[in-house]
């Protein structure tokens, strides 16, 4: 399949990720750092160079990196806030 036929297929969410996982290890194999990485995606922001792009590239670079070892931060926060919420009810504070 050319490129051309490959980029007017639909990417599913699943598929994404795992461009943005081999990605990442390719990256490793030729020894280009997150770093770069991270500058890049925010040279190729619609707000290049801003506070925003950096916080956005480096945001998706760590994230996709915990999901490659399995790690759920978005899961581990609200568990964290559900606790905290159900310790606060059982105490008879409200939050």
């Amino acid at each position: 399949m050319s490129d051309t036929q490959k980029t007017k297929r639909t990417l599913t969410q699943q598929g994404a990720f795992r461009k943005d996982r081999n990605a990442l290890n390719r990256a490793e194999k030729h020894r280009v750092s997150d770093r770069d990485i991270i500058n890049k995606m925010a040279e190729m922001h619609s707000n290049p160079n801003s506070a925003q792009a950096f916080s956005e590239a480096a945001g998706a670079v760590i994230h996709t990196r915990a999901n490659m070892h399995k790690e759920t931060p978005i899961a581990n926060a609200l568990d964290a806030i559900l606790q905290e919420s159900e310790a606060l009810n059982k105490s008879g504070q409200v939050i």
